[in-house]
């Protein structure tokens, strides 16, 4: 059976990532022939970024107003809809940081736990307004997601995993990538952003032809 590496950079607060993610699936789905290796990379889209920022006026400044940001979370909202998505963007109080919980999921990466993971973090924020700050938010995700309560807590007290965030940030930027997601299927083929599915299984087949390197 064939093998396939694809590696998806993506930010817990990217909408984009969610629906990509799923239509990934939806593709991987299509191709049971193919055995996947899949792996998290973490991006952070604002790395600068204050815990506890309002996030209404973090998006309407980053997005450039309140009628623009409306427009983006109507467009985002219907499309997440066409893959069983919801979101509540009117309940979401605060604009996370999200190093501590990309670094749950470098932790979540090496127990193979990622994918089991990630759901409960995106839905705790764009779903659940719960703060991805709050060291306990994050510690109760991760337990729901199957990840030992003690580690968790040992690695969000002890700063544990940010050489392995700062690593992909640097490879992010290397690679040139500007936004999320992006996915790298066999190491070889890249692409960029949440493509439907018909499209991410081009790049599955184009890619199942590569070694990866």
């Amino acid at each position: 059976m064939t093998t396939m590496i694809i590696d998806m950079f993506s930010d817990i607060v990217c909408p984009w990532c969610i629906i990509g993610g799923a239509r990934l699936e939806k593709a991987i789905a299509q191709r049971p022939d193919i055995t996947f290796e899949r792996h998290w990379h973490p991006y952070m889209l604002n790395p600068d970024q204050k815990p506890g920022v309002d996030f209404k006026s973090y998006i309407a400044q980053r997005f450039g107003g309140n009628t623009r940001s409306s427009e983006m979370f109507a467009q985002v909202t219907q499309a997440a809809a066409s893959e069983g998505i919801n979101f509540d963007f009117d309940s979401i109080t605060t604009s996370p940081n999200t190093r501590d919980a990309h670094r749950l999921m470098m932790m979540a990466e090496e127990l193979g736990k990622q994918w089991e993971l990630a759901p409960f973090l995106y839905y705790g924020h764009f779903r659940d307004s719960l703060d991805l700050n709050d060291h306990d938010v994050l510690r109760d995700l991760a337990v729901q997601a199957g990840l030992p309560k003690a580690e968790v807590e040992a690695v969000l007290a002890n700063g544990m995993y940010n050489d392995h965030v700062d690593d992909s940030l640097q490879t992010a930027q290397r690679l040139n990538i500007s936004g999320v997601p992006f996915f790298i299927f066999n190491r070889k083929l890249a692409l960029s952003g949440a493509q439907p599915p018909e499209i991410m299984l081009q790049a599955i087949d184009q890619a199942a032809g590569m070694s990866p390197v």
